[in-house]
């Protein structure tokens, strides 16, 4: 008979040592799972230098069964979160188990009492830690390429977060584009039209970040998103810090060419950000704990600058002020960062993820002829009153309970 399950805290630094490699244990048979580099993975457990630390309580645990770590995960309180979402609920994340329904449903229980035990209504996740990090749980769509800063999970998480009790309240979709199919002559004919709609109507100018001042342009890039995305469901505004801190990181792997600002008589009015995906790389260069980091970058350099297998895109932000959308301007955003990428070799690009009750946002994606081909999910568990679950089908449709209204980004 195997060893009980047992959960405990991660109260040491053999214990941190656990937890940071518990999902190459976990994904070691996995084709599709991309390691992250490991000083990244590593960071998410060192507050030092997180600003997302300065609003977070937080708690880390490991399964073990007998003397062996078969899982872990993170509760916490996103204090930032309930303040600007006026709610009053914790999150888990950072959730990496074998396949043990034993473990998985005892992290889970104990990331429930743990959020439960500080006061709160409910516990909401998977997500580590903010809505331009891994965000969701990976629902459909196994077997097609992880692409980078995305989340990845086995299906049976799936299995064990309903059986848990926890309940869906909203999807993400991320689309799929051939990015050949659309530039010069193969754009869309409705694009066109939808474009030179555009140019007649309004003074509308797009234009690339100057990298000689690429931190005020970010700041005008930041300023944006927190516009653009205020409406849409589980969107917090960066801190100072967070942004500063994510400005600097962007700066590492983006090109001027690959960031659009559009301006309407001289005011930004919307913007877009394209990624080379470097999961591609990373899966040359297979980051591990046992492997110096320094070999590991020199490896992802030479399969992302020299002997490059980027072929892949990812488009995490996009985003027009509502007093500008549905004008037209995010085709045109869309249109400016895709031709230098395809350029530079990129054949299909990533747009995700993007709230499936976002009907702006999707009715663009039919319009540049992309394809749904991954979906993820956001759970929630309340403790005074469960919320009625939503089918697969109203998931699907966009009919999640506590959805929003339809907003660009």
């Amino acid at each position: 008979m195997s060893a009980s399950v047992s959960v405990r805290r991660m109260s040491s630094r053999a214990d941190k040592d656990t937890f940071l490699r518990l999902p190459w244990k976990v994904f070691a048979h996995d084709p599709d799972w991309v390691p992250p580099l490991v000083s990244s993975r590593r960071d998410k457990l060192e507050p030092q230098g997180n600003p997302m630390y300065e609003h977070l309580d937080l708690e880390y645990f490991i399964a073990w069964r007998g003397e062996e770590a078969v899982g872990c995960i993170a509760a916490y309180i996103n204090h930032h979160h309930n303040t600007f979402h006026h709610e009053h609920i914790g999150w888990f994340g950072l959730f990496d188990v074998l396949d043990d329904r034993e473990a998985a449903l005892a992290l889970l229980q104990t990331a429930e009492e743990w959020v439960r035990s500080k006061g709160y209504d409910g516990i909401r996740g998977p997500a580590s830690f903010g809505d331009l990090d891994e965000f969701g749980l990976q629902v459909e769509g196994f077997g097609a390429p992880h692409v980078i800063l995305m989340p990845y999970n086995p299906p049976y998480y799936k299995t064990y977060l309903e059986e848990a009790g926890f309940v869906g309240v909203m999807d993400m979709v991320s689309y799929r584009m051939n990015a050949t199919r659309v530039v010069g002559e193969n754009i869309p004919p409705k694009i066109l039209r939808v474009m030179e709609k555009v140019r007649q109507r309004r003074k509308i100018t797009i234009r690339n970040p100057d990298m000689k001042h690429f931190e005020k342009d970010m700041d005008v890039l930041f300023e944006l998103y927190k516009s653009a995305w205020e409406d849409n469901w589980g969107f917090v505004p960066p801190t100072r810090a967070e942004a500063d801190a994510m400005i600097a990181q962007f700066k590492r792997f983006v090109k001027s060419e690959y960031v659009a600002i559009a301006e309407i008589n001289g005011e930004p009015a919307g913007f877009i950000a394209l990624l080379p995906d470097l999961n591609q790389a990373l899966a040359h260069a297979r980051p591990h704990p046992d492997t110096p980091e320094w070999i590991t970058l020199l490896k992802t350099f030479w399969h992302w600058k020299i002997r490059s297998k980027i072929t892949r895109t990812r488009v995490p932000l996009l985003g027009v002020v509502p007093q500008h959308q549905g004008l037209g301007i995010d085709p045109m955003l869309y249109m400016s960062v895709v031709e230098p990428a395809v350029r530079d070799g990129i054949q299909v690009a990533d747009f995700g993820w993007i709230l499936d009750n976002n009907l702006a946002m999707n009715q663009i994606g039919a319009m540049l002829e992309a394809e749904i081909y991954k979906r993820y999910r956001m759970y929630d568990k309340q403790f005074g009153g469960q919320p009625a679950a939503a089918s697969e089908g109203d998931l699907a449709s966009g009919e999640a309970p506590g959805a929003q209204p339809p907003a660009a980004g």
